[in-house]
């Protein structure tokens, strides 16, 4: 089931991207600030940026098991699930930037940062519940030294990974409903959890290989 999910969301992606296309006027807004005010408005071909970008990056995540000297050829169980995260990832921002530009068209702001952050925050937790299933690679996941050079400490970062995740998932859902500073406190948190890890994967490297 999962390995259809990826190809789904990269289909409805496009379905939703060209029904929407003849809508809109020649220039539509196309980037907002980080008080969700539109800052620059472009060509209404913009709309298609983010579907060609995920129409290129499937194939490559498809394949990728297959060039990682780890997994020899053969892609870890949790995969699939992976590459519908970041393909349903996308196609939800899609659809996010899509509604809000359609509703600015029509003289209705969106709150798009507010809804970015609950997208987020649902796709953090997705990654909290995977990333503890996540066989070593070259790819993707938690790639220190410390978590390359051991199959242990793999596995203790990414159990440990799946916790910050979830909390940084949380973070964003809380996050989305204090304005403009929603979205920097999170940056914080996200900033602060990488380094977390970071740390922990050579901690826990060096209890399992102590020097001299």
């Amino acid at each position: 089931m999962a390995r259809w999910l990826a190809p789904l969301g990269l289909g409805l992606t496009w379905a939703l991207t060209l029904w929407v296309y003849p809508r809109l006027p020649e220039k539509i807004p196309a980037h907002w600030n980080a008080l969700g005010e539109v800052d620059r408005y472009g060509s209404r071909l913009e709309v298609f940026l983010l579907p060609l970008v995920l129409t290129f990056l499937y194939p490559l995540l498809a394949l990728a098991p297959r060039l990682d000297p780890k997994l020899r050829g053969e892609a870890p169980r949790a995969w699939p699930w992976l590459e519908a995260g970041v393909v349903w990832t996308l196609a939800f921002l899609q659809g996010i930037f899509l509604y809000a530009t359609w509703r600015e068209v029509q003289g209705r702001p969106f709150p798009l940062g507010q809804a970015f952050l609950l997208g987020v925050g649902l796709c953090f937790l997705a990654l909290g519940l995977l990333l503890p299933r996540l066989s070593p690679n070259y790819l993707a996941g938690v790639r220190t030294p410390w978590t390359l050079e051991s199959p242990e400490v793999w596995r203790k970062t990414h159990r440990r990974a799946g916790l910050v995740f979830a909390l940084l998932g949380l973070l964003a859902w809380a996050a989305a409903f204090l304005g403009a500073w929603g979205v920097w406190l999170w940056l914080l948190g996200l900033v602060l959890g990488s380094l977390y890890l970071v740390v922990f994967s050579y901690l826990a490297w060096r209890k399992e290989s102590p020097g001299p």
